[in-house]
């Protein structure tokens, strides 16, 4: 039977006892969960389901499918035929619905957002091992895949062609009316069919880009922020193997030192060099970091790795992903030149760690200066700009 503890206290405020709450727990878990696939020829496809003997009808798919049609809401709670369902429906994963069943005495409120990273797991799992998406385990353990950080977010417009195109024109102009950018978007891609805001959207959502209309004349999009990923030393992992882990520490160290500061005449990976040198770490470098920050999972298993090395289980057991997976993950990282294997201590650890950063795009001002002076940047709109720049940029907001 499943419960939790209720923790008392007694008047001298120096003893604690233990008393077991009973049901709690079962009440709040939901009577049947769905992972359901939608198929233009085939209709709905329930790829899984918990448990085995639960059954969902064509009619009440379609309504909870439907119902995500109207709105950004990815969590919806439905009422049919006196029953309550819950529905998970991403713009990650098109064509992909996660549906609960509730129990009758379930208060859902209180977690939403659990069941929000829950669907969000199982739904990730699915793309890459779906034989092993164990829906019970997920919900008795309340496993859940957390949103995008700050660094996937901007990973993520790289990973959206035509946002990663806009970015590369607000980069030469600074600072652009939505029509034109729209205009210019179509041209590149050869197609009418553009949808700026869904474009512009990742951009938004990451910082990068502000939108406003300048006094009723234009909608703008300003570029507040530029990108730059990069592979960083994992500092904070040394300092803690060489406080925790003196057996590894040196190895740990010669790893590092190998990477970015080999012995001459080899030479050390250095960011801050111009692309346009000899010496510079190549685009495609940079694209295999955001490619790393971007993926979920390599992204969770990286988290966990950037305070100190771990083994396999411990990365498991922290990050609640399956071990095959963490495993997977661990080999990924280790040809990328991003974790290394420690076999005899059965331990892994970063050796360099992906970063991504923003700057301000300062280099664009001289840019700004001649458009106004050639008359083809508004000056209400050089102003807001140079405005968004101080405000976004000050000691006091950065």
């Amino acid at each position: 039977m499943s419960y939790r503890v209720l923790v008392k206290e007694d008047s001298s405020g120096s003893n604690i006892y233990a008393w077991p709450v009973f049901l709690i727990l079962v009440e709040e878990m939901p009577e049947a969960v769905f992972i359901v696939q939608y198929d233009d020829y085939q209709g709905f496809l329930v790829k899984k389901r918990h448990p085995s003997t639960s059954r969902l009808d064509e009619e009440t798919l379609n309504l909870l499918h439907v119902a995500h049609e109207e709105g950004d809401e990815e969590l919806r709670l439905h009422d049919l035929d006196n029953r309550r369902y819950v529905s998970f429906k991403s713009r990650e994963y098109p064509g992909w619905l996660v549906g609960y069943v509730l129990r009758e005495e379930t208060d859902f409120g209180p977690n939403r957002e659990l069941y929000r990273g829950m669907s969000r797991l199982m739904l990730a799992l699915m793309q890459v091992s779906p034989e092993g998406v164990d829906l019970n385990s997920i919900i008795r353990h309340e496993r859940t895949l957390p949103e995008l950080t700050k660094e996937q977010r901007l990973a993520k417009i790289y990973f959206t062609p035509s946002s990663a195109l806009l970015l590369e024109r607000l980069q030469e102009q600074g600072v652009e009316s939505a029509r034109a950018l729209n205009l210019w978007l179509s041209n590149q891609v050869q197609t009418d069919n553009i949808n700026i805001k869904e474009v512009v959207r990742p951009l938004l959502e990451s910082g990068v880009v502000h939108v406003e209309i300048i006094e009723g004349k234009a909608e703008m999009v300003f570029l507040l922020r530029d990108i730059f990923g990069y592979r960083a030393p994992p500092v904070e992992s040394l300092l803690n193997a060489k406080a925790y882990m003196p057996h590894i520490s040196d190895t740990y160290e010669g790893y590092v030192k190998d990477f970015f500061s080999p012995a001459p005449p080899a030479k050390g990976y250095n960011p801050t060099i111009p692309i346009d040198e000899p010496d510079s770490p190549i685009m495609e470098d940079r694209e295999r970091v955001f490619e790393v920050i971007h993926d979920n999972f390599n992204y969770i298993v990286l988290e966990s790795l950037r305070d100190r090395p771990k083994s396999t289980n411990m990365i498991s057991e922290e990050t609640a992903l399956p071990k095959d997976i963490v495993s997977d993950v661990l080999g990924t990282l280790e040809s990328e030149r991003i974790a290394v294997h420690f076999e005899d201590e059965k331990m892994w650890a970063l050796v360099t760690d992906p970063t991504i950063k923003t700057f301000m795009p300062e280099y664009i001002l001289p840019t700004i200066a001649r458009r106004v002076s050639e008359k083809k940047l508004d000056r209400d709109a050089a102003r807001r700009y140079l405005q968004l720049l101080m405000e976004t940029w000050s000691e006091k907001n950065d």
